[in-house]
C-alpha cells in the first residue's frame, strides 16, 4: 500500500504522542510504503529545533520515507488547487500526494484531513 505521510503523522514518529505506537506498528507492516515530499524534511527539522530533539532522529524518520522532490510546477499547481481555506503547506502536501498517486494519506491534522478528503483521498490515522 502506497501511503503519503503528512507532517502531522510523521511528527508522531519523531516524538512520543498518543497515537505514536499505533502509527509505528502500522508503518512497519511489510505492505506499507511511505511517501512524502521534501517539504516533510523542513517541517520535521523545524519541529526538532523547537522541541530540542536530535536532528539524527529526523534523519531516522526520513530514512523510512520515499521522499519526492517538489518541482517549480508543483508550487504553481498547489497555488491553483480548489478550496478557499486550503493552507499553503497543506496544498503542497496534496500536490505531492496527487503526483505520487498514493492509495491513501496518513494524517492527523483536521485541516489537512478535510483538504485531502475534499480532493478524493482516503484517510488513515492509526490510533
Amino acid at each position: 500500500m502506497k501511503l503519503y505521510i503528512d507532517s502531522s503523522a510523521a511528527v508522531k514518529l519523531l516524538r512520543r504522542e498518543q497515537e505514536s505506537e499505533a502509527l509505528r506498528a502500522f508503518c512497519i507492516q511489510p505492505d506499507v510504503e511511505l511517501f512524502a515530499t521534501d517539504l516533510l524534511e523542513t517541517e520535521l527539522r523545524r519541529v526538532a529545533v523547537r522541541q530540542e530533539l536530535p536532528q539524527a532522529a529526523v534523519t531516522d524518520v526520513l530514512a523510512a520515507v520515499n521522499v519526492y522532490e517538489l518541482s517549480r510546477s508543483a508550487y504553481v499547481e498547489a497555488g491553483m488547487l480548489t478550496g478557499a481555506n486550503l493552507r499553503s503547506l497543506d496544498a503542497l502536501h496534496l500536490v505531492g500526494a496527487l503526483r505520487l498517486n498514493v492509495d491513501a494519506v496518513l494524517v492527523y491534522d483536521k485541516h489537512m484531513t478535510d483538504a485531502a478528503v475534499g480532493h478524493g483521498f482516503r484517510i488513515l490515522a492509526p490510533a
